[in-house]
This record gives C-alpha cells, structure tokens and sequence, in this order.
C-alpha cells in the first residue's frame, strides 16, 4: 500500500496524507487526527494540574506562615500580660482577705490568682479608670482551649454579684504551666502553698496547638521568667507602734490621755 491514496470525488481530487485530508486543485484544509487531539488535551492538562499544584502549595504556605505569625503574637501578648501583672503584685498582710496570692497547678492548667497594681499599658484598664489595684486570674477554659484574663477591682472582688471582666489572651492552648523557685532549697517546685507571701522568682509556661494532642517537644514550649519587684507586707509594718506596743491601733475619735503632773520636791538650803 502506498504512503498516499488518492480518493476521487465529485469536482475535486482528494489526497489523504499524515495531517489528515487536503484538496488538490482547491484549498488547502488541515485537521488533527484524534490522537494528536487526546495528546494536546493531555498536555494542556498536565500544565493546568502543575499550576494548581503550585498555587496550592502557594496558599498552604501563606496558611501556615500566618498562622504561626499569629501564634507567635498571641504567645509574646499573654506572656508580656503575665509578666506585667507579676511585676506589680501587691500584698499586705494585714488585709489578707483582700490581697490573698492564689497558684493552682494541681490540674491539667495551672490557675494564678493574685492582687497587682496594673499600668495603664495593661489590657483591658481603660474600662477601670483609675482603679488600678484590681485582682487578676489567668487561668484556661478547659473545654474551649483558651486562656482567659479576669480583672476585677479589688473592693469588689469578694463581692458575689461581681462579675469580672474576662478577656481571651489566646486560643488553641494545651499547656499553661508554672514554677516557683523555693529560696531555701535553691530549686523550682511546681507548687507554692503560701497564699500570704509572694514568690520571688515565677517561671510560666505556655504552649499552643492541636486540641487533640499535648506539647511533646520542649521547642513548642514559650517560656518566660518573671521577677516580681515587690515582697509580702507584714501587719507589724503596715500598723504603726504607738508607746512601744506593736499593732496597736487608736481610736480616731477618743481623745488622748492627758499627760500627767509631776511635783518636784523642794531642795533643801544645805544641799
């Protein structure tokens, strides 16, 4: 058989060829065979699936990239709040029931609870206006993963009624732990017992991701040393001595003693 047939029709001389049919003596027509149209399809195809590939790749990138921007702001916010409100725990042990320091870490999160003097830089302090001793607690909501910051002033803090002000420092939390250095032993514990003295030293812990799994690698770990600048106060020093005895208070609306007179005797001549 030869490379070419001819093929008569009416009118024209038709000439098959590899690229399909052409008329001779007319135009000239081109076509695909159904081969050569699967194998562009085929390429197109390929070219379409490598730019999907690559926007997607794109697109998970920019996903991750931010969300672990986001992490990264939200662990440096919560540990800067923390590190503030230590910083400016107050004390004093004559008003103890107001100024009690609270660490729980008996449970999966740690609970902080303590009196500070909060700067105006603090979240949330544009709602309190000038009171600015207020009593805080970080703690985490264990069923929602997120570790929340209540604010409360420190005359209403024993009140009932109250309720504080709560705000969401970060969520996704699946570690928030703390540690205390013990002065005497010269080491850390991870309880601190006394709820009328303040630690000197607090170490924090915080770390964030999947709900369904806990921080294993210490590098997914944030953790932060806070010094706190101030020390528990003594009744003794808050109530000042009065004639030599410690603690006592006077009445504001007793008058004070009159003093008393004393006659000397009169010295006689030979002297």
């Amino acid at each position: 058989m030869k490379a070419s047939q001819c093929i008569g029709g009416s009118g024209s001389l038709r000439k098959r060829t590899f690229a399909g049919y052409r008329t001779i003596g007319h135009s000239e027509i081109f076509a695909f065979t159904l081969i050569e149209i699967m194998l562009a399809i085929t390429i197109f195809g390929m070219v379409l699936l490598g730019i999907y590939s690559s926007w997607t790749a794109i697109l998970r990138s920019s996903k991750v990239g931010l969300a672990s921007a986001a992490e990264t702001q939200r662990t440096r916010m919560s540990l800067r709040a923390i590190d503030e409100a230590l910083g400016s725990a107050q004390l004093f042990g004559a008003n103890i029931a107001y100024y009690w320091f609270l660490a729980d870490t008996s449970g999966d999160f740690a609970d902080l609870s303590f009196v500070a003097r909060l700067p105006s830089s603090f979240p949330g302090s544009g709602l309190f206006g000038e009171q600015v001793v207020r009593r805080v607690r970080f703690f985490v909501d264990s069923d929602e993963r997120q570790l929340l910051l209540q604010q409360t002033p420190l005359l209403e803090a024993n009140e009932a009624k109250v309720k504080p002000y709560t705000i969401v420092l970060a969520p996704n939390v699946n570690l928030f732990g703390l540690e205390f250095f013990d002065t005497n032993k010269f080491e850390w514990v991870e309880e601190w017992l006394s709820t009328n003295q303040l630690p000197k030293i607090v170490r924090v812990s915080l770390g964030f991701g999947d709900s369904q799994k806990r921080v294993s690698r210490p590098e997914d770990v944030a953790r932060k040393t806070v010094f706190l600048a101030s020390s528990a106060i003594p009744p003794q020093l808050q109530i000042p001595a009065i004639r030599g005895n410690p603690g006592f208070v006077p009445n504001p609306l007793q008058a004070p003693p009159a003093p008393t007179q004393q006659t000397l005797a009169p010295q006689s001549a030979e002297q």
